[in-house]
């Protein structure tokens, strides 16, 4: 096989840059290692930035978001036994839209299978060969049968544990931290206790309550980094988020639970996210923890910007912004990971010296809610940033 661009990993970034090229007409092939099924299934990410909408609407994906999705306008904060609220349409005019990932993954596999250009699912001991090379591949097997795709550039859109940031680990620059707590996330069939996002600061941690339908929430609780998924009961789960929120008006009536899990907090940045005709977008260059809800939009953003890169090397055989990638993606990358580390800092329960920093917290909430500029700049670092756009 031939083509231009090999894509490899079918999450948001693969996904969302296979539909930008193949609307350009730019042949992309995407090699992704799981079966459809899984690929559909993973659920994730809810929160979706206007920037992500634009991009998704414009690429001919966002029927669902704009009849299905969400849209929120203020975030409340409930902390000292009592509820303030943000406003953030008010500040910035921008709204955020609450749709499933998974959903967004959906609805990018269906344009997909529209096109002629290839989805190829269950591919096995994915490779990468030359990518310093003008003449990069992609070798894998397809029903027992070896593959080898060559291709002008590789994008790895594989996620953290996958193959392609390790092949040219040797050149790039690492940056993590690890945060010494982790989150209980559950999926239930419960009715939205409130219209809007709750963040709760509470001595004993934090509790966050979104939703994903009408009849479905998603409640994530602070939780020590060991803790087993299975060994917390609903009845535990429900009376701790409803002490997290004590003071508030609402009665927790949990449902079935849908799904729970542990998700450890981190942040993790590969500088750069390219080397020769090899790129990185989404989650196999960062990870942000979910505090701000950034990951699937960075992961747009990236596929986006490639993107545009791409156009323009293949319209006009300029190869400038795809030298610049990784500049012009970093800024984006640091700006969320620096504001997704600050809503962690904000509202996380730390065992140690805890008293001094529930003032802290106390007091930078008190600052962003009250007069003077900080509600403006938090308002417009949580709706986010507009698209990347380049004169082609």
């Amino acid at each position: 096989m031939r083509t231009k661009v090999a894509i490899v990993g079918a999450g948001p970034a693969g996904l969302m840059l296979g539909q930008l090229l193949s609307l350009m007409s730019i042949d992309n092939v995407i090699v992704e290692s799981r079966p459809k099924e899984y690929v559909e299934g993973r659920s994730r990410a809810g929160q979706i930035t206007p920037a992500t909408v634009k991009i998704l609407t414009e690429s001919g994906v966002g029927s669902r978001i704009a009849s299905e999705g969400m849209v929120h306008s203020t975030l409340q904060f409930h902390y000292e036994g009592a509820t303030r609220e943000l406003n953030f349409e008010a500040l910035t005019g921008r709204t955020v839209t609450i749709y499933g990932q998974q959903e967004i993954i959906k609805d990018l596999i269906a344009a997909r299978l529209k096109t002629d250009y290839p989805l190829l699912f269950d591919a096995a001991d994915v490779q990468i060969h030359d990518a310093d090379a003008h003449t990069p591949s992609v070798t894998f097997k397809l029903n027992g049968v070896q593959q080898v795709l060559d291709c002008d550039f590789i994008v790895g859109c594989d996620g953290f544990h996958g193959i392609c940031r390790p092949y040219i680990a040797d050149s790039l620059k690492f940056f993590s931290h690890a945060y010494p707590f982790a989150w209980l996330a559950v999926l239930a069939e419960m009715s939205p206790i409130s219209r809007d996002v709750i963040f709760a600061s509470h001595e004993s941690g934090l509790a966050l309550f979104t939703m994903r339908s009408p009849s479905v929430s998603r409640i994530y609780l602070q939780c020590s980094p060991d803790a087993q998924a299975d060994n917390w009961s609903g009845a535990q789960m429900w009376d701790l988020l409803q002490a997290r929120i004590e003071g508030r008006p609402e009665k927790v009536n949990g449902g079935a639970v849908i799904e729970k899990s542990i998700v450890h907090l981190r942040s993790f940045v590969a500088e750069k996210m390219q080397k020769g005709r090899l790129f990185l977008a989404g989650d196999a260059a960062h990870i942000v923890p979910p505090s701000a809800a950034k990951g699937l939009n960075l992961a747009v953003s990236d596929a986006n910007i490639l993107a545009r890169a791409f156009e323009r090397f293949y319209a006009h055989d300029k190869d400038d912004l795809l030298l610049s990638y990784s500049d012009i993606a970093l800024k984006q990358v640091w700006k969320d990971v620096q504001f997704s580390h600050a809503m962690v800092m904000l509202f996380h329960r730390f065992d140690h010296n805890a008293d001094f920093h529930r003032r802290l917290q106390t007091a930078e909430l008190d600052r962003i809610l009250g007069p003077g500029p900080a509600a403006q700049n938090f308002a417009e670092l949580w709706v986010g940033s507009p698209p990347f756009e380049a004169s082609i």
